[in-house]
């Protein structure tokens, strides 16, 4: 991937930087600020594009994955066999069980990109226990923050709620 690469790479940029400049003509109150937002999320796209097994991609999806969430929160608080993560998870949300399967997979998911280790321990019972890295840790702790940010605005989001369902006749758009 030499020069040809990076050439034909930035010219990607340039042509999806020039289609978002013209959209964001018609934009009122755009600033400096938005051309520099614009222009890294141009460059990461394109290079998504030619590598959509890039580690972000797969970050932004763990983040934005309801279960990947909470087994970051609940492996702070240490090692901890499948069995006992779907039970915090089953008493946490009760109304949406977890199978093993989707378990197991998320599991998996998290430890491919290093965020959470298995060890499996041979003790008189063999068996398996994941563990936050130094990695997921930190991912862990930007999740918690997201937690804390949402919670300290749970008034102003039901608030919006509220106001947005009653300009709409009333039609929720439902829980999430």
């Amino acid at each position: 991937m030499g020069a040809d690469y990076e050439s034909h790479r930035l010219s990607a940029v340039d042509r999806m930087m020039t289609r978002i400049r013209e959209i964001l003509q018609q934009a009122p109150a755009v600033t400096d600020e938005s051309e520099e937002i614009f222009g890294f999320v141009a460059a990461l796209l394109v290079e998504f594009s030619w590598n959509r097994s890039a580690p972000v991609v797969g970050i932004v999806g763990h983040v934005g994955n309801y279960w990947r969430n909470w087994l970051l929160v609940i492996l702070r608080v240490g090692p901890l066999r499948p069995s006992m993560i779907q039970r915090l998870l089953d008493t946490m949300d009760p109304s949406h069980p977890l199978s093993q399967k989707i378990l197991t997979h998320n599991l998996r998911m998290l430890e491919r990109d290093g965020l959470l280790s298995r060890t499996v321990v041979a003790d008189a019972r063999k068996h398996v226990v994941y563990d936050l890295t130094p990695l997921g840790r930190s991912l862990s702790d930007l999740v918690m923050n997201l937690i804390e940010w949402g919670y300290a605005r749970s008034d102003q989001i039901n608030c919006a709620r509220a106001e947005y369902d009653a300009a709409n006749h009333g039609g929720g758009a439902g829980e999430v």
